[in-house]
């Protein structure tokens, strides 16, 4: 029995491309001239004289998915692919019919210039070295950027398009697991990246022009960053909607000061600038100042609830203290099953990485009930029923009892 090519390949031992059998090649689609500079006519050769292609013609092999069949321990089995010339260039589709990979398509103009536009801004804000589209072999994928920084090695991703959650957060597990640090990047509109809020991400504005992003001095950033600053207890929280303690939970402000994030900080320099910043902020964060601050640590992704953001490294430490999290939740991506039985609110608290629920800090002056209402009990802090006791300093008619307004 004869011996079939395929059966002589190992997917693992290539970087996800396309093995072209007459020539015992793997292209790129990716890459200039498919990998293979010193072939300049190795297109117009695939595209006229080694026709068909497909089952048929057994000339190209999808060596992505063979791979993934072989990590799944399934049979050996070929996936042939064929050439066409698609919308925005060449395309590998698969035979079966079944949408090409994005590792195998063209890349359009806006994804080309955010590509570069992120390759520039890494170069000039100090990183020691700066590719694109380089191989992570222990990743087993092909970043759009990849910059090595003087303490972190930063992988930046451009999403142009939609795409599955799951695609995304398998790609930037993989990416965590070669030790990067990952910035995805999109233009889509902030009400349609909803399949990105699990991975750290920067949303940038919807433009039809791809020279836009080459052009402008400072992109500003629609999602995904946001800052911090110092409030006393009590103040609207954007991230859970309440005015509840971020760090006992209570109903009843504790009376300390915490970390509210907020859109329009008191003073600007709420914005971390390293020392000597290439592209430091002013009014407010832009896609350089935010990958310049990846690249020297000044921004670290944080995690809460089911949302992914950047916040300024200065007050990391304080904020996991009282909120709880940390980067590497931030960066794993991991789903909350949903398959599991429902648990009680008080005993989600007390999960891993989450601070349980205690007793408020002390404060000076606290008022107690006098417990002459019903729900509420001597010595106690104050419940809602003490707006109805006339002895009570949140008496809701207080004001007519004291015309001259003193409060305690």
């Amino acid at each position: 029995m004869t011996t079939q090519i395929w059966e002589l390949i190992d997917p693992r031992d290539f970087a996800d491309g396309v093995f072209y059998v007459p020539a015992m090649l793997e292209l790129q689609p990716r890459l200039p001239h498919w990998g293979h500079p010193d072939q300049p006519g190795l297109r117009d050769r695939l595209a006229t004289a080694d026709r068909p292609h497909g089952v048929r013609g057994k000339k190209l092999l999808c060596l992505l998915c063979m791979r993934i069949q072989a990590e799944r321990n399934l049979p050996p089995e070929p996936v042939w692919l064929t050439f066409v010339e698609g919308r925005y260039g060449p395309m590998f589709r698969h035979e079966g019919g079944r949408s090409p990979h994005p590792e195998h398509q063209p890349e359009t103009d806006i994804h080309k210039a955010l590509k570069e536009r992120k390759a520039r801004t890494f170069d000039a804000a100090g990183a020691i070295d700066v590719n694109v589209e380089v191989w992570r072999p222990k990743a087993r994928r092909r970043p759009d950027v990849l910059a090595v920084g003087p303490e972190l090695t930063v992988a930046g991703e451009v999403q142009h398009s939609a795409a599955r959650a799951r695609e995304i957060q398998s790609r930037q597990k993989a990416l965590r697991k070669a030790g990067d640090r990952v910035v995805w990047t999109t233009d889509l509109p902030a009400a349609d990246i909803g399949f990105m809020h699990l991975v750290p991400h920067l949303a940038l504005p919807t433009v039809g022009d791809h020279r836009y992003y080459l052009r402008e001095p400072k992109v500003n950033l629609i999602a995904g960053a946001i800052v911090l600053e110092r409030r006393r207890c009590g103040w609207a929280d954007l991230w859970t909607g309440t005015q509840r303690c971020p760090a006992t939970r209570k109903a009843i402000p504790c009376g300390q000061w915490h970390l509210y994030p907020t859109y329009d900080p008191r003073d600007r320099f709420a914005f971390p600038n390293h020392v000597d910043a290439r592209f430091p902020a002013t009014d407010r964060p832009h896609l350089d100042h935010l990958l310049e601050g990846i690249l020297h640590g000044s921004w670290l992704p944080y995690r809460h609830r089911n949302r992914v953001t950047w916040i300024p490294a200065k007050e990391y430490d304080q904020l996991v203290a009282e909120r709880g999290g940390n980067v590497d939740q931030a960066e794993t991506a991991n789903v909350r099953r949903s398959d599991r039985p429902a648990g009680r609110a008080c005993e989600d608290r007390t999960s891993p990485g989450i601070p349980a629920q205690r007793d408020a800090p002390a404060v000076e002056r606290l008022a107690t009930c006098c417990g002459g209402r019903t729900p509420g009990r001597h010595g106690a802090p104050l419940v809602p029923a003490c707006l109805l006791c006339p002895k009570s300093p949140t008496y809701w008619r207080r004001n007519e009892l004291n015309p001259e307004g003193t409060q305690d």
